[in-house]
């Protein structure tokens, strides 16, 4: 069975306290605020994305982020 984890295309290190970012999401062109040099704090934390779901997105979408409302549509 595939382990379920939390969002984010970019880095793990939740203790790195960057800057946030104003972006539109590749998916729906909706405005949101990314903070993905903090993870713990950006609007993709705890959603819950498969490892084949991450997949398909990171294949869609590179290197881009998705807003929340478009992360939990995939959502486990």
């Amino acid at each position: 069975m595939q382990r379920e984890s939390n969002y984010s295309p970019h880095t793990n290190d939740v203790n790195n306290i960057g800057t946030m970012e104003h972006k539109s999401c590749p998916r729906c062109g909706a405005a949101f605020i990314c903070q993905h040099e903090n993870p713990a704090k950006c609007q993709c934390a705890g959603v819950l994305l498969s490892p084949t779901t991450r997949a398909y997105i990171a294949e869609q979408y590179p290197n881009q982020c998705l807003c929340r409302k478009c992360l939990l549509e995939f959502s486990v």
